[in-house]
């Protein structure tokens, strides 16, 4: 449930913490959406890694509000193209190697399944043993140590920051909600 104490028949006021810092999500958002024609969130900080959860909810709701094309009035500490910072999320290998695993397969190389696991798998992984005889750990994402699945995550946010700063850029245009 979202408590709105500041808000008339077709506008609310809501200071970021009460709609960011408390575990609210998509269907909350939804709601408030479909509710009023005009939201305003003062006190909206930057946006940096420190506020990650935060960020992502006000993603989501961006994406709401976006959807519904409901009017939106922000007061934030920096201007919007500086609302989201320091979101350049780095993929960690165990090894600390961010180099291509396996830069070329040869056709004399042997490819088989060690069932203990790798560092990118609990169950399995997939080994190729080179022309010099070294074993070496494959990865579908060409690192070792990074899953698809942690690849695929990291690009999403990334992507789901560049929209959010999108959908903010187009819903502050004077043709928004009309």
């Amino acid at each position: 449930e979202v408590k709105v104490s500041r808000a008339n028949e077709k506008c609310a006021w809501f200071d970021f913490k009460e709609l960011c810092h408390q575990p609210l999500g998509a269907a909350d958002y939804i709601s408030i959406a479909n509710r009023f024609d005009t939201i305003i969130i003062d006190n909206v900080p930057q946006l940096g890694a420190n506020h990650y959860n935060e960020a992502r909810r006000f993603v989501t709701l961006i994406d709401a509000l976006y959807e519904a094309r409901t009017k939106l009035v922000i007061s934030a500490q920096v201007a919007l193209e500086n609302l989201f910072v320091d979101f350049q999320a780095q993929l960690v290998t165990s090894d600390g190697d961010e180099e291509i695993a396996v830069e070329e397969k040869k056709s004399r190389d042997e490819t088989w399944v060690n069932g203990e696991g790798g560092s990118s798998s609990s169950n399995s992984t997939t080994m190729v043993r080179s022309k010099n005889g070294e074993n070496i750990e494959w990865s579908a994402t060409g690192r070792v140590g990074v899953s698809l699945a942690q690849l695929s995550a990291v690009q999403e946010v990334a992507f789901s920051f560049r929209r959010a700063e999108s959908r903010l850029a187009e819903m502050s245009g004077s043709q928004w909600g009309q």
